[in-house]
């Protein structure tokens, strides 16, 4: 058996996998996906978006041209021949400047749209309107505004929690691949050894130094290690394409892992912190979570909307005042007299009850109310969710340590009885007893070992770190 054992030990040392592979390491798959992922491209749009709601909420301020023209001509008369244009330009503060040209003429004109003849029926205005009751302080042009800049803050916040999804998605994904290659191993390793034995024992059998039992032992112990092997592919099969579906080009076509790449158990990308850098992760988290933005961006533009409602409570009062160049003259204006050519305005509205309006304020009071509770719920799940991923990250690490410790001691073992059979101490039933544990051991550490890897990074995604970097806590 002296042949046997040094085969034996050989195989459980070299895997066939190891040579003219290559390795990729977590590092490069998630550099590779913030670059060309689709899903982190469409969360990268919500920067657009927020700045398209801006820009739709600044056209409320945008210059406004109106024109009109109107013409009557019955049985040779010209009843009416009426032109009319203006430029309003709103500003941000509460005025409202006007332009207005007029052109009017004909036999039937109301007296209000009449314009004397003198230069051929023209007229000029320019003039403002003023909010003095309700719009003064705040208008709804204003609050859009305002509210679309906190829109910002809630697609930033939506930005990064769709990147970290699916960059924790790809952690997964990885270190899944890494434990069914280490498992694909591992078995091939482990049916080479049981085929080396059944042959080895068929040869003794042969020669008279083993029994027939030994030999259907030798066989059932080989068709068994050959269908974990072949279960093994089929995983390390489904895990290569499952981390195949993020890697993508620039060019925004579909990447395969070849068969001959490995995964790299090499990944420093992530600490594990101490209990009081704990704190200050926790503390980061309250204020600059993703979720507990999209709360306060909320809770800000339903502020911006209770402004709003408290000033509707106040009644509609709005002066305008044009002063008139009136004829107008291609040749010029005419010096300006306030005093002499205007037009005075005062409009006045004011609900009598104010149901409409004092149910709005109401309305916002209680989602501004609403959403104190929902950040403050928030805030102790996402507080609670950081402390618990960390207890089970320092828990998994010195599992971790400890199963690394189990294995090689069933290494150990198994060795020994190798050694035992070469001096004829032992038999393969004790053999195969050793080889199982010694399997069961390293899939229990490499289960531990991915489980770890993966707290590492689920901790700086559940406390809502940017591409789960603890680099954006010292900005």
């Amino acid at each position: 058996m002296r042949k046997l054992i040094i085969v034996a030990l050989v195989l459980l040392g070299i895997s066939s996998h190891a040579q003219d592979s290559l390795l990729i390491n977590l590092n490069d798959v998630l550099e590779l996906a913030r670059k060309n992922h689709p899903i982190i491209k469409q969360a990268g749009l919500q920067d657009q978006f927020a700045e398209a709601e801006i820009r739709t909420a600044k056209g409320t301020l945008d210059p406004k041209i109106t024109s009109t023209y109107n013409l009557k001509d019955y049985k040779d008369t010209e009843y009416w021949n009426k032109f009319y244009s203006a430029l309003k330009i709103p500003v941000w503060f509460p005025i409202d400047p006007k332009i207005e040209a007029a052109r009017s003429s004909g036999e039937y004109l109301n007296r209000e749209d009449y314009i004397a003849p003198g230069e051929d029926y023209w007229q000029v205005s320019a003039g403002v309107s003023v909010p003095i009751g309700k719009g003064l302080f705040i208008d709804e042009r204003r609050a859009l505004i305002k509210q679309a800049k906190l829109y910002s803050d809630i697609a930033e916040a939506e930005k990064i929690k769709l990147s970290n999804k699916m960059l924790f998605t790809i952690v997964k994904s990885y270190w899944e691949w890494y434990f069914a290659y280490e498992q694909f191993v591992l078995m091939e390793q482990s049916m080479q050894i049981a085929d080396e034995i059944f042959r080895r024992v068929k040869l003794d059998y042969e020669y008279g130094e083993a029994a027939v039992v030994d030999t259907v032992q030798a066989k059932i112990t080989y068709q068994n290690r050959r269908a974990d092997y072949i279960n093994a592919g089929v995983q390390l099969n489904n895990s290569r394409l499952a981390m195949s579906i993020h890697l993508w080009s620039e060019e925004g076509l579909p990447l395969e892992l070849p068969e001959n790449m490995t995964p790299s158990p090499e990944s420093s990308l992530w600490i594990i912190p101490e209990d009081s850098t704990l704190d200050k992760v926790v503390i980061w988290a309250f204020e600059n979570h993703p979720e507990i933005q999209k709360v306060s961006a909320k809770q800000g533009q339903y502020e911006i909307e209770q402004q709003w409602n408290r000033e509707s409570l106040k009644p509609q009062i709005d002066l305008s005042y044009s002063f008139i160049d009136a004829p107008f003259s291609t040749s010029g204006l005419e010096p300006i007299d306030l005093g002499e050519n205007y037009k005075l305005g005062v409009d006045f509205s004011f609900p009598i009850l104010l149901r409409k309006e004092r149910g709005k304020l109401q309305k916002s009071k209680l989602q501004i109310e609403s959403l104190g509770y929902e950040l403050l719920q928030t805030q102790q799940q996402i507080g609670a969710q950081i402390k618990s991923v960390h207890a089970e990250l320092t828990a998994s690490q010195q599992l971790t340590s400890q199963y690394a410790d189990l294995a090689a001691n069933y290494q150990r073992l198994l060795d020994a009885e190798i050694f035992n059979i070469e001096n004829g101490e032992s038999d393969l039933f004790k053999l195969n007893i050793q080889q199982d544990k010694f399997i069961e051991s390293q899939i229990k550490y490499l289960k531990v070992l991915i489980t770890y890897q993966k707290l590492k990074a689920e901790l700086p995604y559940v406390a809502g770190l940017p591409y789960l970097s603890y680099l954006n806590m010292y900005e």
